[in-house]
């Protein structure tokens, strides 16, 4: 088997990451994402194991060094019979390798990785995109892990042609879990429980992890509280044209850090700001501070080992 894969990335790109590396090693991968005390536990669960499927693939998310040399043994037997990721979300410039393995660092800045590995297809295939479509295919495509997948789509559908244009986009692009995600959102806002634990079953038949589920609800819940502490900035029931211009104009005085912006309300884009500044304004605060408390400590509970994660997230969800 190949080498044990040490990638470095972030707590946003989690799954995205992971499911990238896996599908580079296997075209039908079937990933099993530990954290936690679960680390130890699938290490010496699948290193005993009699039997392991080919197509599996194992990424052990921010391991102690403590686990990886007291189970270095194990480790090295297991990677000989499966694809071994360890993945580590906030890695320091002086970050060492815990065990011999192939070292990846992952672009922090979302854009930037997406149109890279976007011309990178392309160039492969010698097919061209235009700006429109790329524009309309990033706004699609917010799962990294499905992007080759989805290019390789258009690049079949237009055949002998060299140009992607946008219409081309729409006409095939699916939609990825990212968009169930907000539409999960989206429900619990509307307090629709029913259709968000419909959501929340689609997404978990269809293999997302929960960890990947509760980082997307930190992240916007965090967003939605940030908004909320600006109701007085901007006013409610405005109509986009003019929140557009007072929010570029309001953020232009800001003076947040670069790697500060993503988990920040004045940097994102103006109309996901917008419907930020809308959905904000159907919750009270303290409703929002009582969700991202639950969420932390569904966090804190899922990384200490517990067996029922899913129970937590439905509790979580079904008390917002």
């Amino acid at each position: 088997m190949s080498d044990i894969i040490i990638a470095l990335g972030d707590k946003d790109n989690v799954f995205e990451d992971i499911s990238i590396l896996a599908k580079k090693v296997s075209e039908n991968p079937e990933v099993i994402i530990s954290t936690g005390k679960e680390i130890k536990n699938h290490i010496i669960e699948k290193s005993s194991a009699l039997f392991i499927e080919q197509n599996i693939v194992m990424a052990f998310v921010d391991p102690s060094d403590e686990i990886i040399h007291s189970l270095e043994h194990q480790l090295l037997v297991l990677k000989e019979r499966l694809q071994i990721i360890l993945y580590y979300t906030s890695a320091t410039k002086d970050f060492k390798k815990p065990i011999e393995g192939k070292e990846i660092t992952f672009s922090k800045d979302k854009e930037k990785r997406t149109r890279e590995h976007v011309l990178g297809i392309l160039k492969r295939y010698d097919k061209v995109m235009t700006d429109k479509a790329f524009t309309v295919f990033k706004k699609m495509i917010r799962d990294e892990s499905i992007l080759e997948m989805e290019l390789i789509k258009l690049i079949n559908f237009i055949g002998e042609r060299k140009e992607i244009r946008s219409k081309d986009v729409l006409a095939v692009v699916t939609e990825t879990h990212e968009d169930s995600l907000f539409s999960l959102f989206d429900e619990l806002s509307r307090m629709k429980k029913k259709e968000a634990l419909n959501i929340l079953e689609n997404l978990l038949q269809n293999r997302l992890p929960i960890i990947a589920i509760q980082g997307f609800l930190v992240k916007q819940t965090r967003l939605l509280l940030q908004a909320k502490d600006m109701e007085g900035i901007f006013q409610p029931g405005l109509e986009y044209p003019l929140f557009q211009k007072t929010y570029n104009k309001w953020k232009e005085g800001l003076g947040l850090k670069p790697n500060d912006k993503k988990q920040h309300f004045p940097y994102q884009k103006p109309y996901y700001a917008y419907n930020l500044s809308k959905a904000s304004q159907k919750f009270k605060r303290k409703k929002l501070v009582d969700f991202f408390d639950n969420l932390t400590d569904f966090d804190i509970k899922m990384k200490s080992g517990s067996k029922f994660e899913r129970i937590l997230l439905e509790h979580g969800l079904l008390e917002t």
